[in-house]
């Protein structure tokens, strides 16, 4: 007779405190996606904007409006998209249980989020390619028209 190894056991299902928790914080990293989107996409409709009127005069000095612009909404959204990571690494570890212990409906990121470096969002990869192109694009047409 052969024996059989134990299936391991399922984890317990989260209690209805739990499930609210991370709901409370799924909500909140939808929204800061949401609001990078849209900065995202006044970046792109605002400095196409400025470009359009500064080579219709052409004045450099509008051109160059918008490229402090464009390098304005990089920021903003470098920092809503730092603080969307951080919630995802508070609702990680809200749903990993076996990790430090995090307070029933805390939305404390900042403090139970774990770090999350300012520079490294800013020139990620999806940055640079969003806001990287269009301030080299606003610069180029401040060159060509200076």
């Amino acid at each position: 007779m052969t024996v059989q190894p134990a299936a391991p056991a399922a984890p317990a299902p989260f209690c209805p405190e739990e499930v609210k928790h991370l709901e409370f914080l799924q909500a909140v990293i939808a929204r800061h996606a949401n609001t990078s989107f849209l900065v995202k996409s006044w970046a792109m409709t605002v400095s196409g904007a400025f470009i359009a009127v500064a080579t219709r005069g052409p004045s450099w000095r509008t051109a160059a409006v918008a490229v402090a612009l464009a390098a304005g909404f990089w920021l903003l959204d470098s920092y809503y998209l730092r603080q969307e990571r951080r919630f995802r690494t508070l609702y990680e570890r809200v749903a990993d249980r076996g990790s430090t212990q995090v307070p029933p409906f805390t939305m404390d990121a900042e403090q139970h989020g774990g770090p999350v470096p300012w520079r490294a969002v800013a020139l990620s990869r999806t940055m640079l390619l969003s806001y990287g192109v269009l301030v080299a694009l606003d610069t180029m047409t401040v060159l060509f028209l200076a």
